[in-house]
Order: C-alpha cells, then structure tokens, then sequence
C-alpha cells in the first residue's frame, strides 16, 4: 500500500512537531524523512510543498519493513481536499488532529510568519485589521508565497474543521489531541496516539519542548541578504565554494546568530477580548464536537 499509513493533520502551532518527534523514535513508526510535505493540500501553496508524488514516496525510501509510515503536514485540517483525497488513496489511513485555544494560535502563528517572512506586520492586531484589505490583495508582504496564510480568523475557524474532520473520516480512524492536554499529560496524549495506530508503548519518557517563540535580531537581514545576492550574483558560486572549502557558510552563521528565543509580547486586554468573542462561535462547536468544556477558551 502507499504511504502514508497515518498522519497528523494540524493544527499549525498545536504540537505538530513535537509529536512527529516523539513518534520518530519509536521502532514501529517511519516518519517521513521530512516534516510537512504537505503534498495532499494542493489547495495551499507553500514555500515548503512536495508536488511530486515520486518525491512524495521517496521520503520513506529507508523505511524499516513494517514500519507504519506517518508524516505531519498541519494545513491538512484547513485544506479542503487533504483529507478527502489521502481517503480516496487510503481507505484505512489514520488521522490525528491537533488543536488548541484558536487565540493562542493567533497570536503563535503570526510570530511564526514573521520569522520566515511571510508576514511584515509586527504588530498583530495590525496585521488582524488588514485581513480584509489583503484578502482582496492588499497590503501584502513582498515575497509572500501564500496570501491565505495572513487570514487568521478563518485559518483558524477550528469549529468548521473539526466538524468536517468529523463527518469525512471514520471513528476508529481519528484521534483528535487538545494542546492543553498534550501540554500537562504528554506521554498520556502519546500513548492515546499509539493506541490509535495499534502500536505498543516503546517507554519514552522524555517529552521536552521541541519549539519556543523564535524572533529575530535584526529583522531587516533577510532583505538585506536578498539585495546583496541580487547585486552580487558573480561572487555566489565563488562564496559557495569557499564555504565548502573551509567547512561552514558565514551566511548560515549570521542567520543563525539572527534568532533569538524570546516571549511573545502579551496582547493588549481588550484586543485579546476581541479575539475570544470572534472565536467563541468556534469553541462551542468544539466543545459540541468533544463533549467537553473548554470554558478557559472563552474568557479573558
């Protein structure tokens, strides 16, 4: 059968990461050789998407015999063809959705875009007041590879998705993880995972962060690199050799020493208010979808 025997499916900045992680290491599971290949959502054009279904295939090329094949691309949930074409490729693929407090995934998921410049907005309730100005394109970044990525309100509108997630794929083929739990009970969330994909508990213990709020330094380099490498063009294959020469590229150094690992900054109270009164019609639907309360969603 092809690949992939299971994924998770979002939602960007829930744990996806972590969780692929934590799988990879366990002896049943071939995580795909690279996190979100996102080749199901063909409806969202990512920097990071594998068109080719050879290319596609190709990242379980070291797969243990046996090994179960799982992969992580987060726009999968959002996508509207993801899910529905992996189940026309793979009647008994298993499905884990991840979600969490859609304010927290705002405000996650815009510093996230500024770190890989698809967004230029620093502020956030700046950049939630133009949705409407960039949806009819707008006020968008330079370089912006997908502008549907800036429409926070119904990228995460987790309600709708859930609620599709629910009517297209089986019972005993989905699993939905909630960050908070994910957050206070990990191995419990990482066995409940295993379960779902009939394997046994391989013992992890070890469940440390895998991502912390990154920003960088001097906002203006990766612009500024951009512009050198448009004007110096001749020197590109020149540097690249030397790089190779002495063992490391000092671009990559300054890119690395351009991040830095910081707190995002707290959002203004009645902004944040805001946000929960957009979202509440969500939560609740979620809440209906769960059978839970989820009442430290709803007030700020």
């Amino acid at each position: 059968m092809p690949p992939p025997d299971f994924a998770i499916v979002g939602v960007p900045k829930a744990g996806t990461t972590a969780l692929y992680d934590y799988l990879a290491t366990h002896p049943g599971i071939a995580m795909s050789a690279r996190k979100e290949p996102c080749f199901w959502s063909s409806d969202i054009d990512t920097m990071w998407r594998e068109n080719s279904r050879a290319g596609y295939d190709a990242m379980w090329a070291n797969a243990a015999p046996g090994a179960l094949r799982g992969e992580a691309s987060p726009y999968y949930l959002q996508s509207r063809v993801a899910i529905p074409d992996l189940l026309a490729e793979r009647q008994d693929v298993r499905l884990i959705a991840m979600i969490r407090n859609p304010v927290e995934l705002v405000a996650s998921r815009h510093s996230n875009l500024l770190f890989i410049h698809q967004e230029d907005v620093a502020d956030l309730e700046t950049a939630w007041r133009l949705q409407e100005r960039r949806l009819r394109g707008a006020a968008l970044p330079a370089g912006c590879r997908e502008p549907g990525l800036l429409q926070y309100r119904a990228n995460f509108a987790i309600g709708d998705q859930l609620a599709r997630f629910f009517e297209l794929v089986p019972a005993e083929q989905r699993l939905v993880v909630v960050h908070d739990d994910f957050r206070a009970h990990p191995r419990r969330e990482y066995l409940r995972v295993l379960s779902l994909l009939g394997l046994a508990d391989d013992g992890r213990t070890d469940f440390a962060p895998v991502h912390e709020n990154q920003v960088l330094r001097w906002a203006g380099l990766p612009e500024f690199q951009a512009w050198l490498s448009r004007r110096a063009a001749a020197l590109y294959r020149p540097a690249r050799a030397l790089a190779h020469t002495v063992g490391f590229s000092p671009g990559k150094l300054l890119n690395e020493a351009n991040v830095v690992t910081r707190p995002r900054k707290p959002l203004r109270p009645e902004f944040e208010r805001e946000l929960v009164a957009e979202f509440l019609p969500q939560v609740e639907k979620v809440e209906r979808l769960l059978g839970r309360d989820l009442s430290g969603w709803k007030a700020k």
